[in-house]
């Protein structure tokens, strides 16, 4: 063989495996798209004042409720793109509104070609977007458990609901991407179904307004104290830990509420680092609508890594006042008179005896025990991590306010 045919055989040879290589490149890249449409999602946004469940104003929810009554064999296949986020998860639940199962955004792995940018990861491709499918099916089917994401609701329930959550999204409030598409299909065949869409005028039930309003009665005097609270019936996150107070307002009255604040991350890098992903409060009233909140990048943090939030009517010493001290201000917006103030801590750093673990508070049961109200106050079991406030008339505010630091000296 002379040297002309030896070179022309081996850029041949290189030629193919190039070709061979570029082929099996962009087979392994090809993503099945869903059979499916984003249209079965009804919209719920943070900052609705006119949506139930006391959402955060931070946050936007998706939702689709389905009867299983009505389509009593069936599960469901979504593909969408990572948002940009703080956080973002799916939970499913069941009839009573309780939290069944869920993944959040580090937990969901990405299609091929794909990159986790909640994990940092980087593409090694050039495909314009970073996709997830999801799979969504009854406990009771193990088929799809081979597969990446997947999320199990519980076989018998007659109603079951699909949530999606995007915390602190930037670029709009879809984070700068489509809704997931969800093709919802029978188990047995493998079909596509049409189920019904959801209302989206999803109602709290009057059996939890009357154990919320039962509560306020717990105001028992000018001290303010937080509880954990039974989230049954209120679409509670999965990944989120509560507490909560009761507020009776009257029109000279002024709250001041503080609380250590947990570390927070500024970016994902420091995911991994800090105590909390994610941490707010927000001012509800007795019906579960939210009228105004707080996040911890809001958080006006003294040099001890507290933070100190005044409630009142929009009167301008008032605010001045609490802004020159160096404390956040949230106006009372709120109709009537009852407010529902929630504090969140989401993802907190496994740890349970962390001093910032909220599920640290246990369960207060009023209806059978009232001494509750003074034994199962937060700040007796997480200290100076649960919030604690004070009640007092305007005028004792803008003297001294109300003589809350030395309250809380003693």
């Amino acid at each position: 063989m002379n040297k002309n045919s030896f070179t022309l055989i081996t850029l041949i040879t290189l030629l193919l495996v190039s070709c061979d290589t570029g082929f099996n490149k962009t087979k392994k890249c090809n993503i099945t798209q869903v059979n499916g449409t984003d249209t079965y999602w009804a919209e719920y946004l943070g900052h609705d004042q006119t949506m139930d469940f006391w959402p955060d104003k931070f946050v936007n929810y998706w939702m689709v409720v389905v009867n299983k009554n009505d389509f009593p064999n069936i599960g469901f296949k979504i593909q969408g793109e990572f948002p940009k986020a703080r956080y973002f998860s799916y939970n499913v639940y069941g009839e009573d509104r309780n939290s069944t199962a869920s993944l959040f955004d580090t937990q969901i792995k990405a299609e091929n070609c794909s990159a986790n940018p909640f994990k940092n990861q980087e593409k090694e491709t050039s495909v314009d977007k970073n996709l997830y499918t999801l799979f969504v099916v009854p406990e009771s089917v193990s088929e799809f458990d081979k597969n990446d994401n997947v999320l199990k609701f519980i076989d018998g329930e007659e109603e079951i609901s699909l949530v999606l959550r995007y915390y602190v999204p930037f670029e709009g409030d879809r984070a700068g991407v489509g809704l997931p598409k969800i093709e919802v299909f029978d188990l047995d065949s493998k079909e596509s179904v049409t189920i019904s869409k959801t209302n989206s005028s999803l109602m709290v039930t009057p059996q939890i307004l009357s154990r919320i309003n039962a509560q306020y009665s717990l105001q028992i005097d000018n001290n303010v104290r937080f509880y954990r609270g039974d989230p049954t019936g209120l679409y509670p996150n999965n990944d989120n830990q509560y507490v909560r107070t009761f507020l009776n307002y009257d029109d000279d009255d002024v709250y001041i509420i503080r609380w250590k604040v947990p570390t927070f991350p500024q970016n994902s890098s420091e995911f991994d680092s800090v105590e909390v992903r994610y941490s707010s409060m927000n001012l509800g009233d007795n019906i579960t609508n939210n009228f105004d909140g707080i996040y911890d990048t809001q958080y006006k943090l003294d040099k001890d890594g507290f933070v100190t939030l005044v409630i009142a009517d929009e009167i301008p010493e008032i605010r001045e006042k609490a802004e020159t001290a160096g404390y956040n201000f949230m106006p009372w917006t709120i109709p009537g008179n009852r407010g529902y103030l929630i504090y969140r801590n989401l993802l907190p750093k496994k740890g349970i005896n962390a001093a910032y673990i909220l599920n640290g508070v246990p369960l207060p049961s009023f209806e059978t025990n009232q001494s509750h109200a003074i034994t199962h106050d937060a700040k007796n079991y997480i200290g100076a991590y649960a919030p604690t406030g004070l009640r007092m008339t305007k005028d004792d505010y803008l003297a001294d306010f109300g003589g809350f630091n030395h309250k809380l000296q003693e």
